[in-house]
């Protein structure tokens, strides 16, 4: 695991990321949102850790860290792919396809069979990258973590699923 406070650079910028468009989608959220989901992220990382999951981050050469992805198991067979950013600076140079390998690779390793994702209508990027990557769009919901404890959202979620 990097060190809290170089992890928490990044998932502050994810986070504030998210807000914005959740705001520019029509939603109201209070000023704290990003502190407050950073902070459930923390309260739950068992979750992403071995041996039920895995949080990756990229560097750059010079070290600085430019991006993570998560996974969590989500049933015997499935992954759950969280939480994949990549900074503005770093965008277009691969970083997310490569979290994404990693993150595949870190399942096939706990013998999970498939991985599911959710993300937002806006979030252009990840709803490009999936398919390029093999995922699928599913046209039903899964009931994914996302679905689950933010059922406001569940009209502007797309899913998407790979087999191993």
């Amino acid at each position: 695991m990097p060190p809290i406070s170089e992890l928490n650079v990044i998932l502050e910028q994810y986070y504030a990321l998210i807000a914005q468009r959740m705001q520019d989608m029509g939603f109201e959220l209070d000023s704290a949102a990003p502190q407050s989901a950073l902070a459930e992220f923390w309260a739950n990382t068992d979750s992403y850790m071995p041996p039920n999951g895995c949080l990756i981050v990229a560097r750059q050469r010079d070290g600085e860290m430019v991006g993570c992805g998560m996974m969590k198991r989500f049933d015997q067979q499935t992954g759950e792919l969280k939480r994949v950013f990549v900074t503005e600076k770093a965008r277009g140079t691969g970083t997310g396809r490569a979290l994404i390998q990693a993150r595949e690779q870190a399942a096939r390793d706990m013998g999970l069979k498939r991985l599911i994702a959710d993300t937002l209508t806006p979030n252009v990027e990840m709803r490009s990258l999936y398919p390029k990557l093999g995922f699928v769009e599913l046209d039903t919901p899964i009931k994914t973590t996302t679905y689950l404890e933010q059922p406001m959202l569940r009209p502007y979620l797309h899913y998407f699923q790979k087999d191993l």
